[in-house]
């Protein structure tokens, strides 16, 4: 068959990608900007060109769009033509509703935590299909076992019917989409709902909405809290415990409480499905960790270089908790706020993440293409924090840094725009 993805850079679009040429597909794709996410993809097999244009759906059986990209002439010319034209949430929801399949959902964590479990079946020889919404870390398996990352962004986690699923936490981190969090946790509720009687949900204990959703399928829980059903204490290798049992303990090189909370997730499914707990321990020790989050790259001025997706006030605070675990002299963030909506809705939220940062530098936002209706500015952000300072672009803040750090500082970037291209500058990958 063959398979044309527009967005193909975009983290969903490219893991459909690499399952397709898996499968012997002819896959070519196509954005508006080269990446290293379209570089990768073009070194795998992908015809990759830019821009859009209807040409590029001629002779293709079908079509995949990103969400992100509403209307295009390419894409009228593939109905036209009468291709299959699908978007990619459709796409996944196809893979998901004819595979032994679990769904990782949840506000933050979704991403770790599908790559640990998918490593985790890697570990114990199911050869999963892993599709992981990092842009690096997918693969395609060929067993019937699936393991995706689902969004609920836009509300197309209904389309989703896994045979499992696992829900990590439920926050408003789309105030484009949803008036506020109670319509967040309605959507989270229809999915956990939907799921098969003979299915089995995993939830976070730690999470009070998380926790009180109510499938019709089995439930267990997992997390810190004394009666979660899988229960993990926050210690270095840390303990798990089924009921008052302990299970063993798991040695996990990735920093933070919360990636000791997401690898429990990961473990109670995998238990729950079969997995030996020796494969559970095994496969946590060795997880590399996703691509953007606490990633390694670098060194700059004698300071460690450390890149984060981190974009919403819960991710941003955990992700700078982990980061002060590390050895540091002094703890240096740059953050690049990800749309008005969300920097306008969370302000407040925002302004106190940043504890435990001794330096912040905020940038301008990045707008992923909103209209900044609010009127709000990166600058009122850097107001509200003691430590902070706007610094607007990636020229000022590559000279702020220049003057400030020194050896052993660690340098902690964070935004789910495109400020690894600064993280990257500063270690000189580029």
């Amino acid at each position: 068959m063959r398979v044309h993805l527009m967005g193909a850079g975009g983290a969903g679009v490219s893991a459909l990608a690499r399952v397709f040429l898996a499968r012997g597909d002819d896959v070519s794709g196509c954005d508006l900007k080269e990446s290293e996410t379209t570089q990768e993809l073009e070194e795998a097999g992908v015809k990759i060109v830019l821009g859009h244009n209807p040409e590029h759906v001629l002779g293709e059986d079908l079509l995949v769009y990103s969400g992100a990209i509403k209307h295009s002439p390419e894409l009228d010319a593939a109905r036209k033509m009468g291709l299959k034209v699908v978007s990619r949430a459709e796409m996944l929801a196809e893979l998901i509703n004819h595979s032994d399949s679990i769904a990782v959902a949840g506000t933050a964590g979704k991403t770790t935590v599908t790559h640990m479990l998918g490593h985790i079946l890697v570990t114990a020889g199911k050869d999963p299909t892993v599709l992981v919404g990092d842009g690096a870390s997918a693969r395609a398996g060929q067993s019937e076992w699936l393991v995706a990352e689902t969004d609920e962004s836009d509300g197309t986690l209904t389309l989703h019917h896994p045979q499992r699923a696992i829900v990590t936490n439920i926050e408003l981190d789309h105030p484009d989409h949803f008036r506020d969090v109670s319509a967040v946790r309605d959507l989270f509720q229809w999915f956990i709902e939907a799921l098969p009687p003979e299915g089995l949900a995993v939830l976070c204990a730690d999470d009070d909405l998380a926790r009180d959703l109510k499938p019709k399928s089995r439930k267990v829980t997992y997390g810190f809290r004394h009666d979660a059903t899988y229960r993990c204490e926050n210690a270095r290798p840390f303990p798990i415990f089924r009921g008052l049992d302990l299970l063993g303990e798991i040695n996990l090189r990735q920093p933070g409480r919360h990636n000791i909370q997401n690898a429990t997730a990961a473990a109670a499914m995998a238990l729950e499905i079969g997995i030996d707990f020796a494969d559970v321990a095994a496969a946590l020790r060795t997880f590399p960790g996703a691509h953007r989050r606490m990633e390694f790259l670098g060194v700059f001025q004698g300071a460690a270089v450390y890149d984060d997706y981190a974009h919403h006030p819960t991710k941003v605070r955990a992700t700078i908790e982990a980061a002060r675990e590390l050895r540091h002299r002094r703890l240096i963030v740059v953050f690049q706020p990800h749309r008005y909506s969300r920097l306008n809705a969370l302000m407040s939220d925002f302004a106190r993440a940043f504890v435990g940062a001794d330096r912040v530098f905020v940038l301008d936002t990045y707008s992923a293409g909103e209209e900044n209706v609010s009127g709000v500015r990166a600058e009122d952000l850097a107001h509200q924090v003691p430590q902070a300072t706007y610094v607007g672009d990636f020229v000022k803040a590559r000279e702020a840094l220049e003057e400030l750090v020194g050896p052993d500082d660690l340098v902690l970037l964070m935004g789910a725009g495109d400020i690894k291209k600064l993280g990257d500058e500063l270690a000189h990958k580029v």
